[in-house]
């Protein structure tokens, strides 16, 4: 890290001292070094970061060519690479290292979810959405990818059944992809969906929002006596009904984007479910959970017997917002175990954010 700077500073000096001409700069020589540095320090960023990281140095790459002979917009090509090497600097280390992580959290650093995250961030030196060892028992998970020859689509073998994922991926994605679902479910997830006094009870109407792939709804379809999948993504609304094809009775699956308001490709709980009680809602609809809610003002004033699973880590204060969205209308609440790193932004990967995972809430 040290030496590429160090090149870059002494390249500029002789540049702007006229040592060096313009012909003469290893422009497309240092394009690769510099990109080398991103590649072997990209793990000093939010993964989801990652190829904006790349995507703009690309751009930048592509406005300086090697022939470049005009001495400013070298120099500035110069002080960009330099700003590029400094952006996975110790400083950016410095947030992966369990010391900061322990600064930010010095308050509760001893509490055992909070200890739980900081030893794993000390041991790996990475931050993940969900940051605890028990998550690399799932690096290579195994995960069985089958073809169906009729509808060709591929699915995967779920307690039974065939979950089917979306017409363009591939094997290896929808591998990599279920076994992260099946980590998020693990019981020592704070993204674990299962609660005992706040779960799906036999006979229950169930809403699973955000369904993607459906394994939710997959795990209490013999107990529901009706399921409402909502997904907003084509390629999984598709693939959900392959998965729910012999389930009409039972099952339907709404095509929209769930939010306050009901309109063309926007949907809210009210305008879907106003005439009929529901008994159990499930939300993980990517930070529009708030929205969701405000939308579903008459479903949970009138539910008498309505319990729910309420995503709450995607936006900052998310938690009491939902806990006093719900507890407005007479819910009881509580959260998931355990914590979530939102390191899919900057502004949270830099204050060493951490998130409940869930929020649950029944009136009964």
């Amino acid at each position: 890290m040290g030496k590429t700077k160090e090149i870059l500073l002494k390249i500029r000096d002789a540049v702007m001292d006229g040592r060096l001409a313009a012909e003469d700069v290893p422009i497309e020589d240092l394009k690769q070094c510099v990109y080398d540095e991103l590649q072997v320090n990209s793990i000093t960023v939010p993964e989801q970061q990652v190829p904006e990281v790349l995507n703009r140095f690309e751009l930048l790459c592509n406005s300086v060519s090697e022939k470049e002979t005009d001495i400013s917009k070298i120099q500035m090509f110069l002080d960009a690479m330099i700003l590029c090497v400094d952006m996975i600097s110790p400083v950016i280390y410095a947030l992966i290292n369990g010391d900061y992580w322990r600064y930010k959290h010095r308050e509760n650093a001893d509490n055992p979810e909070i200890a739980g995250i900081i030893e794993y961030i000390d041991k790996e030196r990475r931050v993940l959405p969900i940051s605890y060892d028990f998550v690399k028992e799932y690096e290579k998970y195994p995960v069985e990818v089958y073809r169906d020859g009729e509808c060709g689509m591929m699915y995967v073998p779920y307690k039974g059944r065939k979950m089917y994922f979306p017409a363009s991926w591939d094997g290896p994605r929808i591998a990599n992809y279920y076994s992260g679902i099946m980590m998020e479910q693990d019981e020592r997830s704070p993204h674990y969906y299962y609660d005992e006094d706040f779960g799906v009870r036999e006979g229950d109407v169930v809403v699973d929002a955000g369904a993607a792939e459906g394994n939710f709804s997959l795990d209490y379809i013999d107990k529901a006596s009706k399921i409402y999948l909502i997904e907003a993504d084509a390629e999984w609304v598709a693939a959900l009904k392959q998965t729910f094809r012999n389930d009409a009775e039972k099952v339907r699956i709404i095509e929209g984007y769930l939010g306050s308001f009901q309109e063309g490709i926007y949907v809210s709980i009210d305008g879907l479910f106003e005439e009929e009680e529901i008994n159990y809602i499930k939300m993980d609809i990517e930070g529009a959970e708030r929205a969701a809610l405000a939308g579903a003002v008459k479903v949970l004033e009138k539910g008498k017997n309505i319990r729910c699973a309420i995503c709450a880590y995607h936006c900052k204060g998310d938690e009491q917002n939902i806990r006093s969205a719900l507890e407005s209308h007479g819910f009881v609440t509580k959260t998931s175990k355990g914590y979530m790193s939102p390191a899919w932004t900057m502004e949270a990967y830099l204050e060493a954010e951490i998130r409940r995972g869930l929020v649950f809430g029944k009136k009964e």
